[in-house]
């Protein structure tokens, strides 16, 4: 007697041996189920089967629940492992057809990451589960699923959440390409410019706050520089500080920081990138000492 039936296009190896396991986990309950494979067209479809006899129509409810929860679970888990990454790539093909393959890619990392990241409601857990009460619905009715149709069908709001995690993925690598050239454009100013000094001090005290010196720790004054002294909280002390910087050209640059939270501040990996190979980070010297975490009034 069949219980159920699952419809594959792909490979049926795993699904198969998933099955075949939760037979035989059956199988030690005393009820023997078997699974057979047939070709349909393009789908292959694996049979649960249970001898029939003696068996009553209590313990085939039984049978029949057990097998349903085992596979509802196992196609669950494996739509989420497996399925998700193709169906993620289908989306990125089909809505941002107009992107190259190398940025198709980088996208398709993107959306996996986004995945992967920790909180939300869309996590792995959460979206195991709400393909896995799908799949026990269908259950409750049919006997046959087609994983092509049930995934086209039956899971809509998933697609669209997946939609909405590649869609976020694009707005991520645009930023990113923008930040690049960014990037390059200030690299380029650096490069062509002469240096006006050889070596210049940032210290970053907590928050936005920081100061530009030169080697023997006096503070550099210009019409760039001038404004970071003042606190102002419509200033971007970002935008600020890497124009202070691009406009004096430094050979060197040395980061100090007065703790652990100066080491976040936005502009350091900018600071990091614009001038690369020349940026050192200090892990404690005399100017520190004397004025890094910017006591008694910002000292002078």
């Amino acid at each position: 007697m069949k219980i159920l039936s699952l419809g594959l296009s792909g490979s049926p190896d795993e699904i198969r041996t998933r099955l075949q396991q939760d037979c035989r986990t059956l199988a030690r309950d005393g009820f023997r189920v078997a699974v057979d494979e047939s070709s349909k067209g393009n789908y292959t479809f694996l049979g649960c089967n249970i001898a029939e006899g003696e068996l009553s129509f209590r313990n085939y409810e039984h049978v029949k629940n057990s097998l349903k929860t085992f596979v509802a679970q196992m196609l669950a888990e494996y739509i989420v492992s497996h399925e998700e990454k193709t169906l993620i790539r289908r989306i990125i093909n089909h809505n941002y057809c107009y992107f190259g393959d190398q940025e198709r890619a980088a996208i398709y990392d993107n959306a996996l990451k986004l995945l992967e990241e920790p909180g939300g409601d869309f996590g792995y857990t959460d979206r195991r589960n709400r393909i896995l009460a799908k799949i026990k619905e269908y259950f409750d009715i049919h006997h046959e699923l087609v994983l092509d149709g049930f995934l086209s069908f039956r899971l809509k709001d998933y697609r669209d959440r997946l939609t909405e995690v590649v869609d976020k993925a694009v707005d991520e690598y645009m930023l990113d390409m923008e930040y690049k050239e960014f990037i390059r454009v200030l690299r380029y100013f650096v490069d062509v410019q002469e240096a006006q000094v050889d070596e210049v001090h940032i210290f970053f005290g907590d928050g936005d706050t920081f100061k530009i010196r030169d080697a023997r720790g006096r503070n550099i004054h210009n019409q760039c520089v001038e404004p970071l002294i003042m606190r102002n909280e419509e200033i971007n002390y970002e935008d600020l500080l890497i124009s202070a910087l691009i406009t004096i050209a430094p050979q060197n640059v040395m980061l100090h920081f007065s703790s652990e939270l100066g080491k976040n501040h936005a502009a350091v990996e900018t600071i990091q990138n614009v001038f690369a190979g020349r940026v050192g980070i200090c892990r404690g010297c005399s100017l520190c000492l004397n004025d890094v975490g910017f006591p008694e009034s910002e000292r002078n």
